[in-house]
């Protein structure tokens, strides 16, 4: 082999390498989300409580009723990390919450939910960060893609 065709040969190695750990894509539930950007805060519900036909129309578009449950249970403020499970916590970190990296899961009427992987966020200081499962609610209006 040339000395040319090994430095072609290792230049696509390289670009593939580089392509792959440069994939900052997220998977939920086997398929890919899609990054969104929150534009309001305070257009969240913290204590959200999704009625029966909700829970139904988010079990349609996930199918698959233990995960409905898991954002059901896990999209509550007392759930969440401790820099931002009060709306005390909430109103004074703002713009530190503007930095989460935020993937849409589904949509229920008027309202989007998101999810705020751990994996995505290491970036974010230790409070913020989740320990487990994180979903929040927000007006489908302050959601949009990113």
């Amino acid at each position: 082999m040339s000395k040319l065709s090994v430095k072609v040969f290792l230049f696509f190695v390289l670009i593939s390498a580089t392509s792959v750990s440069c994939n900052k894509a997220f998977y939920f539930d086997g398929g890919k989300a899609k990054q969104v950007m929150i534009t309001d805060m305070g257009e969240m519900y913290s204590t959200y409580n999704m009625s029966s036909v909700e829970k139904e129309e988010l079990s349609r578009q996930l199918k698959n009723k233990a995960l409905t449950d898991e954002i059901v249970r896990f999209s509550k403020e007392n759930m969440w990390p401790d820099a931002v499970n009060t709306l005390d916590e909430r109103i004074n970190n703002r713009d530190m919450m503007m930095k989460y990296k935020f993937y849409k899961v589904g949509v229920i009427g008027d309202k989007t939910i998101v999810t705020i992987p751990a994996s995505k966020n290491a970036h974010m200081p230790a409070a913020f960060i989740p320990t487990g499962p994180m979903y929040m609610i927000f007006a489908n209006s302050v959601v949009v893609t990113k």
